[in-house]
């Protein structure tokens, strides 16, 4: 009995450590090669790094709605987005930042973008380089997953 409940244990924390590897890996920082976005939100940590993270989804013909929502649990909390073509070139289709000014404040952006076709789009977001906090961005509109 107390050898099977080891064993269940053992199983459960190598379930447990494996999902948690899994979700840390979903950012990608490679512009060539983003996260595929496979739910209309994404949430993500403001931890004053600067780090820079890709998302691909598809979307269009329509319009296409971003919400960014950031919350500060200390200082200044920023995140800079933007929406690019699907080679995440130059081709930018939207530019914008969130700001939450202190400490339990939050913020909310909301930008529109018309596309005039269905096509694959990245989603660049910069993590502000002071304060804490957290993000979400939700994407509506002429979603694709």
């Amino acid at each position: 009995m107390k050898r099977s409940l080891s064993i269940a244990l053992s199983f459960l924390l190598f379930i447990v450590v494996a999902l948690s590897g899994s979700a840390a890996a979903a950012q990608s920082k490679d512009r060539d090669h983003p996260t595929r976005v496979t739910s209309n939100e994404i949430n993500g940590e403001l931890d004053a790094s600067g780090d820079e993270y890709f998302y691909s989804f598809t979307a269009g013909p329509g319009e296409l709605t971003l919400t960014v929502d950031v919350k500060s649990s200390t200082d200044q909390a920023l995140l800079n987005f933007e929406l690019l073509d699907s080679h995440a070139a130059a081709a930018i289709i939207c530019c914008e930042f969130a700001q939450a000014d202190g400490d339990g404040q939050s913020a909310r952006v909301m930008k529109s973008v018309k596309l005039g076709k269905r096509q694959t789009v990245v989603l660049h977001v910069t993590v502000g380089k002071a304060g804490r906090g957290t993000y979400r961005v939700r994407l509506s509109g002429s979603v694709v997953n």
